[in-house]
């Protein structure tokens, strides 16, 4: 993955530094231009030369658009103003009031915004202006190419491109779509392909790049084994989490010890081997205790809960599920502490200790009603709740709980 964001940055800075394109076409699906916009962000942040205008409103019609961008770049204006006032200095030029006039064609007044823009730029010392419009929804994609391609030098460079930097985004099909303006003259293409083989392709490259610091390789492996866990490809995820177990036993990192110990449970659990999976999540205990991490050990704790209960060993699942609720509580983690007072509950309740099982259930639905928590937990537990008062003839109990979950299926209606 960080090559990949590494090739990316590097071609977007070659193209900043370079003289003779003026525009740059990014070519990436919608999911993937807040990554690219991200690597965009990081340069400008890294630069001490270079003034960076990004505009990531969705496009519809070229004419809002344009007016959207005009009105954030007074927003910046009004901003860098604000900063001179405040170091007693001299404001900048006012923004020209031809820019909101939407009476003009968009193409003319996003030109015009560009050159105002460029001229606050100091000519000497090398300062450019890199000016950015990644829009993440293309709606009318006919217009908005349009508009990019009113931009192209088709007769020629022009006095304000010089120190300009134009780069917007487009589906990756663009040489397809618009081959005349992928060709136009100063215009330069970037792919960006950060679909699942792309990635995949990347993260092996990197665990066998042996220039990378090793920490960096297992990081790039950990990232695939589990890949392969989520195919089901367990063979191969095993012998990835080997290796790794193999690296932090060496490097004596308990915490990631217990985090792959743990991942080897995960995968017997989605084979259907209960046994070995409990054998290797009991492993990952030691490691997770001297690691000291809530995150682990309650992850830990959760797994071998939810094993013993599979295998209807009900008091140990009622005990490990204690324990995460104890840990749960200095995690401040509401959800997972309310996920452990229900399964806490429901262990009581097979061993018909019912009232431990409503105490357990009523702490959750307090947790519930105190945090607002959603995700479907207030309810799950009202109905344990419903269950048992009915079971124990508890009227009173039940017919509050009752009313409850008619409000909830209320909200939920609405």
């Amino acid at each position: 993955m960080r090559k990949l964001f590494e090739r990316f940055r590097k071609k977007m800075e070659d193209f900043i530094e370079q003289r003779d394109d003026l525009l740059m076409l990014a070519l990436c699906a919608e999911n993937d231009a807040p990554p690219v916009l991200k690597t965009l962000q990081d340069i400008e942040q890294a630069t001490a030369t270079d003034v960076f205008l990004l505009f990531t409103d969705s496009f519809a019609e070229p004419g809002p658009f344009v007016s959207v961008a005009i009105e954030r770049l007074k927003i910046e204006h009004e901003m860098a103003c604000q900063l001179l006032a405040e170091k007693s200095r001299k404001p900048l030029p006012p923004l020209p009031q031809s820019l909101f006039d939407e009476s003009r064609p968009p193409a003319d007044r996003l030109r015009e915004a560009i050159i105002f823009a460029r001229s606050l730029v100091p000519r000497e010392g090398g300062h450019r202006l890199v000016w950015a419009m990644f829009p993440q929804k293309i709606a009318n994609r006919r217009a908005y190419l349009g508009l990019i391609s009113s931009l192209v030098p088709w007769q020629g460079i022009q006095s304000w491109m010089r120190g300009v930097r134009l780069i917007f985004r487009d589906e990756i099909d663009s040489e397809s779509y618009d081959p005349k303006l992928t060709k136009g003259p100063r215009v330069r293409l970037v792919k960006v392909d950060l679909g699942p083989e792309a990635i995949e392709k990347g993260l092996k490259d990197e665990v066998e790049d042996e220039t990378l610091p090793d920490a960096d390789r297992m990081q790039s492996l950990l990232a695939l084994a589990y890949k392969d866990y989520a195919y089901n490809r367990t063979d191969d995820a095993i012998a990835k989490f080997q290796v790794l177990l193999g690296y932090y036993q060496k490097t004596g990192n308990q915490t990631m010890q217990a985090f792959v110990i743990n991942a080897f449970g995960d995968v017997y659990r989605r084979a259907g081997d209960l046994e070995k999976a409990r054998h290797w999540y009991e492993c990952a205990v030691p490691p997770a205790a001297e690691s000291k991490s809530p995150v682990i050990m309650a992850t830990v704790g959760r797994n071998l809960g939810e094993i013993s209960y599979q295998q209807q060993k009900f008091k140990e699942a009622e005990q490990y599920f204690d324990g995460v609720e104890k840990v749960s509580a200095h995690m401040l983690d509401p959800e997972s502490k309310a996920r452990a007072l229900e399964w806490r509950g429901l262990s009581q309740e097979k061993q018909k200790a019912f009232n431990p099982a409503i105490e357990s259930w009523e702490a959750a639905v307090l947790l519930c009603r105190n945090t607002e928590l959603g995700g479907g937990y207030l309810k799950t537990n009202l109905e344990h709740l419903e269950r048992v008062y009915s079971l124990l003839r508890m009227r009173d109990k039940l017919a509050v709980v009752q009313a409850e979950l008619r409000k909830c299926d209320q909200a939920g209606k609405t």
